[in-house]
């Protein structure tokens, strides 16, 4: 028994390793989204600097959970979303549960609607999200943008604002997002949106409240008008959850 003894510190030593191996090192081998900077701590608990183009940064912190899962959190401003990630392969990222709140503030929306900045909260309860290194996306859920308005040129409330996921087709490449206002509001929103890890791509139609003629012709300035009233906004660009 003796002999053996000076086995013990040998036995440890990939335990020890394990424990203490630099988060800086293996994160980015993972298939995480892009531009994770100032990484800290150990692949089980520790921190980055997310700091993705089009967005204001958030800091993400994790700790592992046991077996191949994690729990995470992002946080910046009135943002904080939290949720848990497991490790599924090399090339998918999977997100079994994600909540929270995203502040549409983090968010740099200059470029969707040039004269009328989007403001309010996301609020986010989504399920089985799958992000695949070929760029596909997979998720269950729904999203409420609260207090939701539009300031600039354009200064309107829209009221809140469901967001929710469309999975009848089974496409696992891409997810279908069906828009529609909850609430009454100087404008009403519907439409749709087809989004994956790489871009998205909306078709949004919005009507001013009965009488608002005069934000009926604001909105114009946005998009294209239609015969009956409404206005059409077609948006694409990136998503920023991984590189195109």
């Amino acid at each position: 028994m003796v002999k053996r003894i000076w086995l013990l510190p040998v036995l440890l030593i990939p335990v020890l390793i394990a424990a203490t191996f630099p988060a800086a090192v293996v994160v980015p081998r993972l298939d995480l989204p892009p531009n994770l900077a100032r990484i800290a701590g150990t692949v089980w608990s520790g921190s980055a600097h997310w700091q993705q183009a089009g967005w204001q940064p958030l800091d993400v912190r994790w700790r592992w959970q046991g077996g191949r899962e994690w729990h995470w959190e992002a946080s910046g401003g009135q943002t904080l979303l939290q949720g848990r990630w497991l490790l599924a392969s090399s090339r998918s990222s999977s997100l079994p549960a994600v909540s929270g709140q995203l502040e549409l503030d983090r968010l740099d929306l200059a470029h969707w609607l040039a004269i009328a900045r989007p403001v309010g909260v996301l609020e986010m309860n989504l399920s089985d999200v799958v992000l695949t290194g070929s760029g596909g996306l997979q998720a269950q859920g729904q999203i409420v943008w609260r207090a939701a308005e539009l300031r600039g040129a354009i200064q309107e409330t829209l009221g809140d604002i469901e967001i929710l996921i469309d999975d009848e087709e089974g496409n696992a490449e891409e997810i279908n997002l069906t828009v529609r206002s909850l609430s009454p509001a100087s404008i009403q929103v519907r439409g749709s949106i087809v989004l994956n890890a790489v871009r998205y791509d909306a078709d949004l139609w919005l009507r001013a409240a009965p009488g608002r003629t005069d934000l009926t012709s604001s909105l114009a300035a946005i998009g294209e008008l239609q015969p009956d009233g409404q206005v059409r906004l077609q948006l694409g660009g990136s998503t920023g959850l991984q590189d195109g």
